[in-house]
């Protein structure tokens, strides 16, 4: 599967914001404008999707995201992106989803 599009669910946040959608540390790479929550929608329904063809969308289609964010980190190319990147189960707000961002160093949660 080619992917061409993933949608950015959540990008820069301001302070406020971020309190206000329960994320209470000021350390959030969210807030510093260099992360961003992303999930895979090719055919447009608002949801991740089955990227890893196991006939199911949960979080194991957002660890197959983490493998292609990995990739990037060792790559001679963009390796200078390195950063962190979690994996987020689906809830009543959202589907699963990747954070990922370039904090300089590899950080991993939820894998």
């Amino acid at each position: 599967m080619k992917l061409t599009r993933f949608v950015i669910m959540s990008g820069y946040r301001t302070p406020y914001y971020n309190a206000l959608i329960g994320n209470e540390t000021s350390r959030s790479r969210h807030l510093y404008g260099d992360a961003m929550d992303i999930y895979i929608d090719e055919n447009h329904d608002g949801n991740m999707d089955d990227v890893n063809h196991d006939g199911r969308v949960n979080a194991e289609d957002a660890r197959f995201l983490l493998h292609v964010a990995e990739a990037i980190d060792k790559s001679q190319q963009w390796g200078w992106l390195k950063g962190g990147a979690g994996v987020y189960h689906a809830n009543r707000a959202h589907g699963p989803y990747l954070h990922v961002d370039a904090r300089g160093y590899v950080a991993r949660w939820g894998v």
